[in-house]
């Protein structure tokens, strides 16, 4: 029974979709709510803030991560979606009575972020051949989001069709101010406790379920879906996806999954209360899944029924756990849209300088710190709050156990020096000419000399004697672990079955 509390967490996410989406006065909730998924440009501005309460015996760490994430805002000022998919973005960081301004920008390329303080704009690549490789023939991502556009509208629709309302939801109309515009609208307000989201959840199966013509849709859909991607596939293409090849008729496809759909809801459904019955007698069901758990949903329609504002705040309490320092956490956003497919043109984000590809295996740590300013908030976040140096290294004391090529000579411990290196961030070279070891510090950018045969470290010019020669054996040249750990910025303990390095 304790595998269980895994499946607990991922089911709150269905507290929002499940909230509600039965017809409610002269409000068509299904219809708005499909209908938004077709917006194809948008202007839109946000606010997100999230809150964590540590438990008693939540850490000093934890805790700490708790004050940071309590008192950070993302604010969205301005987003633009245009028509062909392409995102801008502009806002900041709130955080401790500072505000850290950012810009993005994405399109089918990647997406560009800059930030205050950074020299260059950071990147991050979308069309690598690992990402596309995935990606059969010539189909491009595009044709992909173009062809699971219908899918996903047709999922949408299915789920909200059926999805109950709880007891909590009114329907009034307003006036609000959108973007500095008065605009009537519908308001749609939908309160839900995690305790009675358990009593919609076999009514919306049971309804579901029943649905065979809204079932089959999706299903003929999902055909066309494969299909066109086989299409696009040469016969090698087709060998290695054959897991995903289709050699069935629509009418067979559809025929077939429909009645597998059918069979597991069936056993779902008969198994139901048996299994809710058992499930809720769990501590971290009744926690996760009682009153303490909460949604509050707010929903503003224009008279064409897309989305205009919309307010969102969801508490879930977590349950007790020696993992878990946490008993509870929030969420709480809000938002605003305007010129609803209008001609919008996304901004880009001027790069004279380059930019930054943060997916490179050539970033490390201290090379991302060093792209900012030290006075800058970020830096400041990432090097004090995040400690993206830090770094722990734990080397067993039983050889036979050791993950890293490890020995002891003269009673001292030994390492790989290219394994030390690497667990550090260090830039290491090799001159086979002269015999000597080239260390970069990451974070400092101290650079070390090491001869073989030789127990000198020089530094930056200064010299300094390390417990042990540099030897070389059996092809692999080995340093003090100690000695070379300090000189690059990590201090040394011994416990009981481990050597720590560790890099503050």
């Amino acid at each position: 029974m304790k595998n269980r509390k895994w499946v607990i967490l991922p089911l709150v996410l269905l507290l929002v979709l499940l909230s509600g989406c039965q017809a409610v006065g002269n409000l068509d909730i299904n219809s708005a709510m499909v209908g938004d998924l077709k917006v194809k440009s948008i202007e839109s501005k946000q606010s997100l803030a999230v809150q964590l309460t540590p438990t008693s015996t939540a850490s000093a760490q934890e805790r700490q991560l708790a004050t940071v994430l309590n008192g950070m805002q993302l604010n969205i000022d301005h987003a633009k979606l245009q028509d062909n998919g392409n995102v801008s973005i502009e806002g900041g960081i709130a955080y401790s009575g500072m505000t850290l301004p950012f810009q993005m920008f994405m399109d089918t390329k990647g997406v560009t972020i800059a930030l205050s303080g950074a020299q260059k704009p950071l990147y991050i690549p979308l069309t690598t051949e690992e990402q596309m490789a995935f990606l059969p023939g010539n189909l491009t991502m595009n044709q992909i989001e173009d062809q699971a556009k219908e899918l996903i509208t047709k999922s949408a629709s299915l789920f909200f069709k059926h999805a109950p309302n709880p007891s909590n939801v009114t329907v009034d109309s307003v006036t609000q101010e959108v973007y500095g515009e008065s605009v009537d609208l519908t308001h749609l307000h939908i309160e839900l406790t995690g305790e009675e989201f358990i009593t919609l959840v076999k009514p919306f199966l049971t309804s579901i379920s029943t649905d065979e013509a809204g079932w089959r849709d999706l299903l003929a859909t999902l055909y066309d879906f494969i299909t066109y991607a086989e299409s696009q596939m040469n016969a090698d293409e087709k060998q290695a996806m054959a897991y995903l090849t289709l050699d069935q008729t629509k009418e067979e496809f559809v025929d077939e999954s429909y009645t597998e759909v059918q069979s597991f809801l069936k056993d779902v459904l008969a198994e139901y209360d048996k299994y809710l019955k058992e499930i809720s007698a769990e501590p971290e069901f009744k926690t996760v899944f009682g009153t303490n758990t909460r949604l509050s949903l707010d929903l503003y329609f224009d008279k064409d029924m897309h989305t205009r504002k919309q307010i969102v705040d969801l508490t879930v309490a977590l349950p007790s756990s020696e993992y878990m320092p946490y008993s509870m956490f929030n969420v709480h956003t809000e938002n605003e849209n305007w010129n609803v497919d209008g001609n919008i043109v996304a901004d880009p984000i001027a790069t004279p300088n380059g930019v930054l590809d943060i997916t490179s295996k050539d970033l490390t740590p201290g090379a991302f710190l060093r792209s900012f300013d030290k006075t800058s908030p970020v830096y400041l976040l990432l090097h004090d709050v995040a400690h993206i140096t830090e770094k722990s290294i734990y080397i067993d004391k039983d050889p036979s156990y050791a993950s890293y090529n490890v020995i002891t000579k003269d009673r001292v411990l030994l390492m790989s020096v290219k394994e030390l290196a690497e667990e550090l961030d260090a830039k290491f070279t090799w001159n086979p000419a002269t015999k000597k070891i080239t260390l970069t510090d990451d974070i400092t950018g101290a650079v070390t000399t090491l001869s073989l045969n030789s127990n000198k470290a020089v530094t930056d010019g200064k010299t300094k004697t390390m417990t042990h020669k540099v030897v070389k054996i059996k092809g692999v040249t080995y340093v003090p672990v100690r000695s070379v750990a300090e000189i690059l910025g990590a201090t040394v303990k011994s416990e009981s079955a481990y050597i720590v390095v560790e890099r503050k």
